[in-house]
C-alpha cells in the first residue's frame, strides 16, 4: 500500500491506501533525506511533531514518533496545533525538521503528512519527490540509543502565541467583539486566548449536539453566529488551521481571495523607504480579477502557474534574490490559503485573522466598509457527466474551441472560462468574471456547448446522463466550507 504524494505532502486513507508501517517508512525516508542520522550518546537531533483534529491523527502521531525515536531523535510533541505552529516552532527550537500530521486538502477521513525543513519552510517539489523515491528502499532507522518524546508545555506553545501577537504590533482592540468557530479545527486551543490577549471580547461558537448528525457548513454557521451575537466580525478555520474565512457584521462571508484583496489594498499600498512597491504573488487557482485589482492598488503582482507548492517555491526563490526589505508581502492560493512570508513560511489561518484585525486598526474602518471597496469576484461552476466509454471532443484549457473563445469575449473586464477533468467521468466548467449576469449566461451557454459536443461525438447515449450543477450566489467566490476539511491545501 502506498500513500499518494503531490508536490506538497503525502496523503492517503488509513487502513485502505496506507497503514502504520507505511507511515513509519515515509518518516524514515524524510528523516534521512533532510540530513538525519542515527544518533549516538550526547548527539541527538530534535524533530517537532504536531497534528490536527483528524480522527486518525492520534494513531498517525504515535507511528511518526515511534519511527523518529527508533532513529535516536528526540521528538518535541506539540499535540493538536495548527500547521503554522509546527512550522514556526521547528525553526524557533532549532529542530532538524518538523512533521505535521494532517489530511490537508482531502476528506476529513483522510490522513497525511507534511514536512518542514529546519528553517520552518515546507518541503515541496523535488525534495519531496526524493523522499517519495526513497520510501521503498529506506528501512525504518534503528539506533542503539532510542530517542525521547518530550511533550510541549505552555511555555513552548506561548512562543507561537507571542509570535502571532507580534504580527499585530501588540495592538489592543477596545470595544471590539469577534465571533469564532473553531469546531473540528486545530486552532481551538489558540484562537480564543489569542484574541482575548488583544483586548477583544470573544464569542465562541459551539455546535449544537442536536444538529450534529446534519451537514455542518462552517460558512453558514459563522455568518449566522456573527449576527446572533451582534459581533463586529467573525472568523472560522479549517481542520489544520491553515485557512481562515471571515464574516462581517452583516454575515457576509469573505473567503481567501476577498481577504487577499483587502490586504493588497491596505498593506500593498505601503512602500518601503526606497519607494519600491511591495510584491504580491497569486497562484493561477485564484480568480482572474484578483491580480489586476491588487496591482491597481499600487503593489507589484505576479501570477504563478501551478498549485500551492509552486507558489511556495516561487516566493522563496524571489525572496532570496531580493534586496533587504523588498521581499514578498503576501502569497495567495485560493485552495491553500494566505502566506505572509515575513511572518510565516506557511499558510496560517490565525495569522490571517490577526492581519485582518490589523487592517481594521490601520484604516479605522469596519470589515463591512472595507469589503465594499472590493470588486465582485464571481465564480460559477457546473459539472457535465461523461458516459462510460464515450469519446471526448477536443475540449481543453490550452486550446479552447472558437465557440468557447467567443463566449469568453462576452465577459467584460477580467474573466475566463476553464474546462477541467476532476474525474474520468466528469468535465468541470469554471467561469469567472465580475458581472453576475454575464457569468451566469456564459456558464449556461458553455455547458450547452459541451453537452452538444459530447452528443455529436457519441450520439443518443448522452441523453440519459444526469446533470450536476453548482452555482454559487451572485456575490460569491465559492467560499462555502464543508463540515470537516474545508478547503484543499
Amino acid at each position: 500500500m502506498k500513500m499518494t504524494n503531490d508536490r506538497a505532502a503525502f496523503y492517503g486513507t488509513l487502513g485502505e491506501t496506507i497503514d502504520i508501517y507505511q507511515v513509519e517508512h515515509v518518516v524514515a525516508a524524510a528523516f534521512h533525506q533532510l540530513g538525519g542520522r542515527v544518533s549516538i550518546r550526547g548527539s541527538r537531533q530534535r524533530v517537532v511533531v504536531g497534528h490536527d483534529t483528524n480522527p486518525a491523527s492520534d494513531m498517525m502521531e504515535a507511528a511518526v514518533c515511534a519511527a523518529l525515536c527508533a532513529a535516536g531523535a528526540d521528538v518535541l510533541a506539540l499535540g493538536t496545533v495548527p500547521s503554522g505552529a509546527v512550522s514556526y516552532l521547528t525553526a524557533r527550537c532549532e529542530a532538524l525538521m518538523g512533521v505535521m500530521v494532517t489530511g490537508g486538502s482531502f476528506d476529513y477521513d483522510a490522513a497525511g503528512l507534511k514536512f518542514y525543513r529546519s528553517n520552518g519552510k515546507p518541503v515541496t517539489g523535488e525534495l519531496l519527490q526524493s523522499i517519495h523515491a526513497a520510501i521503498d528502499s529506506q528501512t525504518v532507522l534503528s539506533s542503539k540509543q532510542a530517542g525521547r518524546i518530550l511533550r510541549a508545555d505552555n511555555r513552548v506553545l506561548n512562543m507561537y502565541r507571542h509570535h502571532l501577537l507580534s504580527a499585530s504590533n501588540f495592538t489592543i482592540f477596545e470595544k471590539l467583539k469577534v465571533a469564532i468557530d473553531c469546531v473540528d479545527s486545530a486552532t481551538e486551543a489558540f484562537a480564543k486566548d489569542l484574541l482575548e490577549q488583544m483586548g477583544i471580547d470573544v464569542a465562541v461558537y459551539e455546535r449544537d449536539d442536536e444538529l450534529s448528525d446534519k451537514p455542518y457548513q462552517k460558512s453558514a454557521a459563522i455568518s449566522e453566529f456573527v449576527k446572533d451575537t451582534h459581533s463586529s466580525l467573525g472568523f472560522t478555520f479549517n481542520v489544520n488551521g491553515e485557512i481562515c474565512l471571515a464574516a462581517d457584521a452583516e454575515g457576509k462571508l469573505l473567503d481567501t481571495e476577498k481577504l487577499a484583496a483587502i490586504f493588497g489594498r491596505v498593506l500593498g499600498a505601503v512602500k518601503h523607504e526606497d519607494t519600491t512597491p511591495q510584491t504580491v504573488m497569486v497562484s493561477q487557482s485564484c480568480h482572474v480579477a484578483l491580480a489586476p485589482y491588487i496591482k491597481s492598488m499600487g503593489a507589484e503582482c505576479r501570477v504563478v502557474t501551478g498549485d500551492y507548492s509552486y507558489l511556495a517555491e516561487e516566493f522563496e526563490n524571489f525572496d532570496a534574490a531580493s534586496e533587504e526589505g523588498q521581499g514578498v508581502l503576501m502569497a495567495v492560493d485560493r485552495d491553500a490559503g494566505l502566506i505572509f512570508p515575513r511572518v510565516s513560511a506557511v499558510p496560517d489561518g490565525l495569522l490571517t485573522a490577526v492581519m485582518t484585525l490589523t487592517c481594521l486598526h490601520r484604516t479605522g474602518l469596519t470589515l463591512v466598509e472595507l469589503s465594499r471597496e472590493i470588486p465582485k469576484l464571481i465564480r460559477n461552476t457546473c459539472m457535465v457527466h461523461i458516459p462510460s466509454g464515450a469519446s471526448l471532443p477536443t475540449l481543453n484549457t490550452t486550446d479552447l474551441p472558437d465557440q468557447i473563445k467567443m463566449l469568453r469575449s462576452y465577459l467584460s473586464g477580467d474573466g475566463r472560462v476553464v474546462l477541467t477533468r476532476p474525474e474520468r467521468s466528469k468535465i468541470e466548467i469554471i467561469v469567472e468574471g465580475i458581472d453576475a449576469r454575464q457569468v451566469e449566461s456564459v456558464t449556461g451557454q458553455t455547458e450547452r456547448f459541451v453537452r452538444k459536443s459530447l452528443q455529436e461525438k457519441n450520439g443518443p447515449i448522452y441523453e440519459t446522463m444526469p446533470v450536476e450543477k453548482k452555482a454559487p450566489p451572485a456575490d460569491s467566490s465559492s467560499a462555502d466550507v464543508p463540515a470537516k476539511e474545508p478547503m484543499p491545501s
